[in-house]
């Protein structure tokens, strides 16, 4: 239990606490303003003060490291089977001193030592997915900063699945190894599916390595493999490679222009010879029945005439076709010269191809050896791959056996470990029943798939917000029972305002008692840091009904804490 709480600030309000039930009532001051709230008196920080005196990591982004406190000394005195012990720190800008009974400590010997006096034995911080001193702590003061007042099975908003299976499984005394184990399965599981990532995507069915794919892929690249090996040793390699490629392209873009000449003058001999033909075939003498039958309507001086326009026929025919054999000519010149230049070109052309043939280029030489390259990694890729990946499903095979097992250890353990799973199921009822008419019902199961510890929580209209609230309140006063059984118990248990966010006065007030009560029973300490408004509400309950419900009086403090300037935990405001 804690004895006491002080410090080396001036106006710090010393706390000191006694056996059962203490109310820590943060006071309205009378000039506060209607958005004055809780939140300066020093609650939440009274929580956060008993995490940091015994917290192993140094957090500098704390209130306690805020310039107003660096210097000054925070103490706290407990006891433990009727022996007392001090722990001291003062926080500094670069490290803050500990102190055990005056002596100097290093933090995490500091929790070491405690985790003996309050859980008999040091916890295994130095393996994976362990109990740990702070998660088990964080449930006996919950933080409601990091989230520690959503989920009754959870300390903080970010605490993982393992964390929180392990930790309950140690308090509640069911085989935390188990969570641990199968937790440990499941990274072994996550490190085999990483294979994919060095895997290629082509090597995937349905999102499963294929091993038939990549065995099928690697036989391929063997025959790849052997043709391009021999492409590259028969390929020779002609110098200026690129320069007999360019003029065999020049001398091919000659020849089909040459081409493309020879093809006008073909048509332009067709169309001369047709020209000539109808020169042969225009006969005189459809001049001279013209003119006979003009002579049916002219004088006997036009036909006269006749022989004159016979001789000018003739003179014209004569010169039009020895124009067109002129041309046909040189039609016919020009095309003879074109087929001589194109016979050249051509025979040019082919030792150009021949040359080009006959090897490759030192840029084509290179990209050949680099494809070779690529095929011939892929290859050793594949090798290496191959047999990890079998191995690899071979392991997870197995790891979903082993995974498997561990969730049927679980519920195997559930059902051998009777009596600490009848405590913990019974010590919820109590509560719950004490608070609610109808008795809630605490259930520890395993998970159907592969998430583990199952605790599933039932309160009767657990919907309203209050009531959601005292899940919390129900589920954390069975941890405090069954950790006194089992010998795993801090000696207190502390929760804030926060706990009754929502809660009307009569269940307040039920609750109050109830943890008086118990509190006396189990021989431990219950700390609540409350509102004074959240004890009125108890009173007005009383007033409007005429039932006596709770005095809390007894059970008060004669500390109070108030949110004027100074009439905070700290005596002081910071930002």
């Amino acid at each position: 239990m804690i004895i006491n709480l002080t410090s080396s600030l001036d106006r710090f309000k010393t706390l000191k606490f006694h056996s059962g039930l203490n109310i820590l009532v943060a006071e309205r001051h009378e000039t506060s303003g209607k958005r004055d709230t809780r939140n300066g008196t020093g609650k939440t920080s009274f929580v956060e003060l008993v995490h940091y005196l015994l917290s192993e990591t140094r957090t500098s982004k704390d209130d306690f490291h805020k310039p107003e406190l660096i210097g000054n000394s925070f103490e706290a005195t407990f006891r433990v089977s009727d022996k007392n012990f001090v722990v001291r720190k003062t926080p500094g800008n670069k490290k803050d001193e500990v102190y055990f009974n005056s002596s100097a400590i290093d933090p995490k010997d500091l929790r070491n030592k405690i985790a003996t006096y309050w859980f008999g034995e040091t916890l295994r911080s130095d393996e994976k997915y362990t109990p740990t001193f702070g998660s088990i702590l964080a449930y006996f003061a919950r933080k409601d900063r990091i989230g520690g007042f959503i989920n009754p099975k959870t300390n903080s908003e970010k605490q993982k699945g393992w964390d929180w299976q392990v930790n309950l499984s140690y308090l509640i005394n069911l085989d935390w190894t188990l969570s641990q184990r199968l937790q440990l399965k499941k990274d072994l599981r996550a490190q085999a599916d990483t294979l994919a990532k060095i895997v290629q995507e082509g090597y995937f069915s349905d999102g499963v390595l294929d091993i038939a794919k990549m065995q099928t892929r690697l036989d391929l690249l063997e025959g790849e493999i052997s043709s391009k090996r021999k492409e590259i040793q028969t390929a020779t390699v002609v110098d200026g490679y690129s320069q007999h490629e360019q003029e065999a392209n020049r001398l091919t873009r000659e020849i089909r222009d040459l081409n493309e000449a020879n093809l006008a003058d073909l048509a332009l001999v067709d169309d001369i010879d047709a020209a000539l033909s109808e020169i042969d075939d225009a006969n005189i003498a459809d001049v001279r029945s013209l003119y006979e039958e003009v002579g049916i309507f002219f004088s006997d001086q036009v036909k006269q005439r006749f022989s004159q326009v016979q001789s000018f026929h003739k003179t014209i025919a004569a010169n039009r076709e020895k124009h067109l054999n002129s041309e046909r000519r040189n039609a016919q010149g020009r095309l003879g010269r074109r087929k001589e230049r194109i016979n050249e070109l051509q025979r040019r052309l082919a030792r150009k191809i021949e040359l080009l043939n006959s090897g490759v280029a030192v840029e084509r030489y290179m990209l050949l050896q680099s494809e070779l390259t690529t095929l011939d990694t892929e290859k050793a890729d594949l090798e290496q791959q191959i047999p990890k990946v079998k191995n690899v499903a071979a392991q997870k095979k197995q790891l979903k056996t082993d995974i498997d097992n561990l969730l049927e250890d679980i519920e195997t353990d559930l059902l051998e470990r009777d009596g600490p799973r009848k405590l913990a199921v019974q010590a919820f009822g109590e509560v719950s029943k004490a608070l609610y008419k109808e008795q809630g019902h605490l259930q520890l199961s395993r998970s159907q798939r592969d998430a583990g510890l199952v605790i599933d929580i039932d309160i009767p209209a657990k919907k309203s917000g209050g009531k959601g609230r005292m899940q919390i309140f129900c589920f954390d006063w069975m941890l405090a029972s069954v950790a006194v059984t089992h010998g795993r118990s801090p000696g207190f248990l502390i929760h804030d305002s926060h706990v009754f966010d929502g809660v009307d006065g009569r269940q307040i007030g039920t609750a109050l008692e109830f943890a008086a009560k118990k509190a006396d029973e189990l021989g431990i300490q219950y700390i609540v840091a409350m509102n004074s408004d959240d004890l009125q509400k108890i009173k007005n309950e009383e007033n409007s009904s005429g039932d006596t419900i709770f005095d809390p009086v007894p059970y008060i403090l004669p500390q109070r804490l108030a949110d004027s300037e100074h009439g905070g935990l700290f005596g002081l405001r910071f930002d």
